[in-house]
């Protein structure tokens, strides 16, 4: 059992721009009695959005791949979360205050019946979130147990985060197994070669 300091809010869904990428709205002090850290919000920080859905659980699990800082007063140009036609999409939203917007990418789900069964999955969710749902941060634990199966860690959602990502994608890689390493030090031989693939495609696309 968690503690609930380990499912601290964050902030809530905002909109989309895709079915697992989604832009959430980081909590002021306004808006709950504790606002989250900048730790709490940071890159490459593991979430998790929980939905009752068809009598199950479900915990939609992704991780923070950029950031937005909106200034009403400076403009609302130089963004990398939003291109030109999805500008419409924040428009409503700030138009009076600043705020900080993150882009989540969802990279899997965790659905439990209501016997208690578990199922994991590194794939596209097949629901959708609602604006406003909530995002709480994943601690440390629940992060590395998203990446647990069988046969050992994996990432399986390896190619869609890197789309979304795009040019943060292999650097947010590399961060996430850096971390899976220093908790599960007996998957480092796996875990290297997924390290030294990113290396490789780095070098090639530096050529």
């Amino acid at each position: 059992m968690m503690k609930d300091e380990d499912h601290e809010e964050i902030g809530k869904i905002l909109g989309s721009k895709s079915q697992i990428d989604y832009v959430c709205e980081v909590y002021k002090g306004r808006d709950v009695e504790q606002p989250p850290s900048p730790s709490d919000h940071r890159f490459g920080r593991f979430v998790a959005v929980s939905k009752q859905i068809e009598e199950k659980q479900v915990e939609f699990v992704g991780t923070i791949y950029d950031s937005k800082i909106v200034d009403p007063d400076q403009g609302r140009a130089g963004s990398r979360l939003s291109s030109p036609e999805d500008q419409e999409l924040f428009h409503p939203s700030y138009v009076d205050e600043k705020k900080k917007l993150v882009g989540i990418a969802f990279l899997g789900y965790i659905e439990s019946s209501e016997e208690g069964a578990e199922t994991k999955k590194h794939c596209i969710p097949p629901w959708t979130l609602e604006v406003d749902d909530v995002v709480k941060k994943l601690s440390k634990e629940e992060m590395v147990s998203f990446h647990e199966f069988e046969d050992g860690i994996e990432l399986g959602y390896y190619q869609n985060l890197l789309e979304i990502a795009g040019p943060l994608g292999k650097d947010l890689l590399s961060y996430i197994v850096s971390r899976l390493k220093e908790e599960r030090p007996e998957e480092k031989k796996s875990l290297s070669l997924i390290e030294k693939n990113l290396e490789f495609n780095k070098m090639i696309e530096g050529v």
